[in-house]
């Protein structure tokens, strides 16, 4: 979704109109969704991560000073509610491992990755793998590919907030993220990579 829908639809949603507020949660729920999901949270974790995340998003319409960035205001607001549920538990957040994070292109989501992959070789066994080398990785590789394989994909700045890492980390560290990847799983499924297709 383009900012300048994003702000018109916040904009409506403050005055009432139930469908704008429906448009909004049908565009980043899936976002919200994977930020929590990115920290490791059980599904019902997850749930509460989610509901009150809206809850205060709604609570904020009124007062958001950039409704353009909705997005973005709801990733931060999702990576914190789910470090306060962890913290809740006390349990130790996932470190961060994003600086060992190698090559993909900068136009291709790791889903469109795996995906070309199944297409091609119509084998559910490779994109068991696939998954398997992904839930292998470190937390902070498997909390970046889950938030940017969301669907819609988020925007550079909505997966920089939930990230809370600055936009020009994220390209780097998910080409190194990849090339980690591809080195967990066979060398068969390594030359598939090689040649995802483009959006």
């Amino acid at each position: 979704m383009e900012p300048n829908e994003t702000a018109a639809l916040v904009h409506r949603a403050r005055a009432g109109d139930a469908s704008a507020w429906e448009e909004l949660v049908r565009a980043y729920a899936d976002l919200v969704w994977a930020v929590a999901r990115g920290h490791r949270l059980g599904a019902a974790d997850a749930e509460d991560v989610c509901q009150t995340t809206w809850e205060k998003f709604a609570r904020s319409l009124g007062t958001l000073t950039d409704p353009d960035r909705a997005g973005a205001w709801l990733s931060t607001t999702a990576r914190r509610e789910s470090l306060r549920v962890l913290a809740a538990r006390n349990r130790t957040p996932p470190a961060g491992d994003m600086a060992w994070i190698g090559a993909a292109r900068e136009d291709q989501t790791p889903e469109e990755i795996v995906v070309a992959a199944d297409e091609r070789l119509r084998d559910d066994d490779l994109a068991s793998r696939l998954w398997e080398g992904l839930n292998r990785l470190g937390d902070g590789c498997q909390r970046l590919l889950r938030v940017m394989m969301a669907q819609p994909a988020p925007s550079y700045a909505e997966a920089a907030a939930a990230l809370n890492v600055p936009i020009g980390y994220l390209g780097p560290t998910r080409r190194r993220c990849l090339e980690k990847l591809r080195r967990l799983v066979r060398p068969a499924v390594s030359g598939s990579l090689e040649h995802g297709h483009d959006r």
